[in-house]
């Protein structure tokens, strides 16, 4: 398929198609005319650079794990953690409109409550 193709089904511009060939996510082959021919599994390429792009994972982390072996258990690991710090983020939204308004001696208390469990929290990003 060509790049205006994929582009189409994707909902992805040219543009950002162009960009991840050049930076080697993204992988096609030159017509006799030169024109990109893409195979079509970068459809499912670029849904997964989308997915990790969401995760706000660098190119080059993006990178290495579509160069990592295809791992089923993985795959589904990391959706799993990212639809959970999806429901983490919406519940911080909603905490933070809660404290906008509470009175300051709530606010110290969730603060000082809140800064021993920092420590859990970075314990588990650093597993990551």
């Amino acid at each position: 398929m060509k790049i205006g193709e994929i582009a189409k089904m994707s909902g992805v511009s040219t543009r950002t198609i162009d960009f991840y060939t050049v930076s080697g996510l993204l992988h096609s082959e030159r017509s006799d005319s030169n024109y990109r021919l893409y195979p079509a599994s970068a459809l499912q390429t670029l849904e997964r650079i989308q997915l990790l792009k969401k995760q706000r994972l660098s190119i080059s982390e993006i990178q290495e794990i579509l160069d990592a072996p295809e791992n089923q258990e993985t795959e589904l690991l990391v959706e799993e953690v990212y639809e959970e710090f999806e429901c983490l983020q919406r519940k911080i939204t909603c905490l933070e409109e809660q404290l906008k308004d509470a009175p300051n001696t709530v606010k110290t208390h969730v603060s000082k409550t809140l800064e021993h469990q920092l420590a859990a929290i970075t314990a588990l990003i650093a597993l990551l």
